[in-house]
């Protein structure tokens, strides 16, 4: 009897043993599974504020180059804006911007650091993305151009002729564009002539000539040609701007003009006028034919390397629109930027405003320059006239570098 009642109790003691080693099994695995969970919670909380972080990062790029508004853009409030419409109670968000990083090509990209402060589930932490945005910013003020006005004072000029191209040229100087030029005044050969150059003493310079000399003499384009490439030869400008007007045609036939401008500015390497450098400059050539000009003669020597004796070069007007016909040729040289750097199609700014393409600007693909036009609401080339222009452009995909 005694030895069945020990048997029973060691049979209790060994299931209750099990029991309570199944139980505190149990509270393990209970445990373990919750803190599973709560790590399965962290992680799956990581990831989704990392994916918010990537998405409101791209939608700052995306916003800066549609909009060029860094300033809101850039800012803690928009961003948490951001978060909200993703229903995301957080997290906090910092934008910094970094400035410009341009490499050796002066290709340039405007980073932002993008920092996210949220609780995943084990206190605040912080992450952060560096974003780039590409950007080529053209400040009007810097215009690196020379502009060389070639004036035909032979005796056909004379009377309302040379009146009209002096009152014209008169204008142009006293305008005070923020342009260096120079000024040779021609007939058979070079009359007289003036250094490239801007500034008050310059301009007055220039005045006195037109004011001092009149119309005689017979047609030579050749001369003032070579005095504009010696010019060219002997200056350091990005880029140059021949303009020749003329009433008549060369006294020594049209071939001497045509293959000099052939083999010392249609032969250049054309990279130069697709990125137009101090040591590698562009040079085009317009000309403004005035009556009876010769128009053979002076489609032969215009235009540049890549588009060569050109009617879109060349204008061809009575002497009355003389003076409109010269402004139009010189906001075709100032209204406009390039070669640019950026790959298009590509979104065009003036400050924060964005310009429309065949309205506000047309692009040359070829030799990647953006013409302005003056259109309302936003008159683009009389901005960039007066030196109030900062035009910005902005193109292909945002990119995220993850720290």
């Amino acid at each position: 009897m005694e030895q069945n009642i020990l048997y029973i109790s060691k049979r209790l003691q060994s299931k209750g043993f099990a029991a309570l080693t199944t139980v505190l099994l149990a509270a393990v695995l209970a445990s373990i599974s919750l803190i599973a969970i709560q790590y399965g919670r962290i992680s799956l909380n990581i990831s989704y504020e990392k994916q918010l972080l990537d998405t409101c990062s791209i939608d700052v790029g995306e916003g800066i180059k549609n909009s060029n508004d860094i300033e809101t853009i850039c800012s803690s409030n928009t961003l948490n804006q951001c978060a909200i419409v993703l229903e995301s109670p957080e997290p906090d968000f910092f934008c910094e911007d970094l400035g410009l990083e341009c490499n050796a090509e002066d290709l340039c990209k405007r980073r932002f650091k993008i920092t996210s402060t949220y609780d995943p589930g084990r206190g605040y932490v912080s992450k952060e993305n560096i974003l780039e945005v590409n950007e080529e910013v053209h400040d009007i003020e810097l215009i690196d151009t020379a502009v060389i006005l070639l004036l035909d004072f032979s005796g056909s000029m004379q009377g309302n002729r040379i009146n009209q191209l002096k009152t014209t040229a008169r204008q142009f100087v006293n305008a005070d564009y923020n342009l260096n030029y120079s000024v040779v005044l021609y007939n058979d050969n070079v009359i007289i002539e003036t250094p490239i150059g801007k500034g008050q003493q310059h301009k007055l310079n220039v005045l006195s000539i037109l004011n001092t000399y009149n119309a005689g003499g017979g047609t030579n384009f050749l001369s003032p040609l070579n005095s504009a490439l010696s010019k060219i030869r002997n200056t350091d400008y990005e880029s140059y701007y021949i303009i020749l007007i003329s009433d008549g045609s060369p006294n020594e036939g049209i071939d001497p003009s045509r293959d000099f401008v052939q083999n010392n500015i249609f032969s250049i390497n054309p990279d130069n006028c697709r990125q137009t450098t101090v040591q590698n400059p562009c040079i085009t050539t317009y000309t403004l034919g005035v009556d009876n000009a010769n128009v053979a003669a002076l489609q032969s020597v215009s235009g540049n390397v890549l588009n060569q004796n050109s009617i879109d070069y060349n204008y061809i007007v009575n002497t009355q629109q003389v003076n409109g016909a010269f402004n139009a040729i010189i906001e075709e040289i100032m209204c406009k930027i390039g070669p640019v750097l950026a790959d298009y199609p590509a979104n065009i700014f003036n400050g924060l405003t964005l310009l429309e393409e065949n309205i506000d600007y047309t692009y040359n693909n070829e030799e990647k320059i953006f013409k302005f036009y003056d259109v309302a609401p936003f008159y683009a080339c009389t901005e960039m006239l007066s030196s109030n222009a900062q035009i910005t452009l902005r193109w292909g995909k945002t990119k995220i570098n993850v720290r």
